[in-house]
């Protein structure tokens, strides 16, 4: 798909869907709370020297370590594009990383 299409589908994933007391939260809100689940992310991608950013609020940049950058679309698909960003899969239960101090 084009970055075009990308923009102006509907391509939610339900971790992006904030509702308190049945009414949806402001945009600032969302907004505010997806950069906070980016940066929890991204702690959980350190050991792997993987970033991840926010792309117009709508789909996620996901970089390696040599500069390959992939468009994940949800929160559902960035694992498998962090790996394809990291050349290797990435095993969040591998002892190495769980032994890291304060988990990074």
């Amino acid at each position: 798909m084009c970055g075009l299409c990308g923009i102006f589908g509907d391509s939610r994933h339900w971790s992006d869907e904030i509702v308190r007391d049945g009414d949806s939260v402001p945009v600032w809100q969302r907004r505010r709370e997806r950069q906070h689940r980016i940066t929890l992310i991204n702690k959980i991608l350190t050991p792997y020297r993987v970033t991840v950013a926010d792309w117009q609020g709508e789909k996620l940049v996901v970089r390696g370590p040599t500069g390959r950058c992939e468009l994940a679309e949800t929160v559902g698909d960035l694992w498998q594009k962090a790996e394809i960003a990291a050349g290797r899969p990435l095993d969040p239960l591998d002892a190495q990383f769980l032994e890291a101090p304060d988990g990074t």
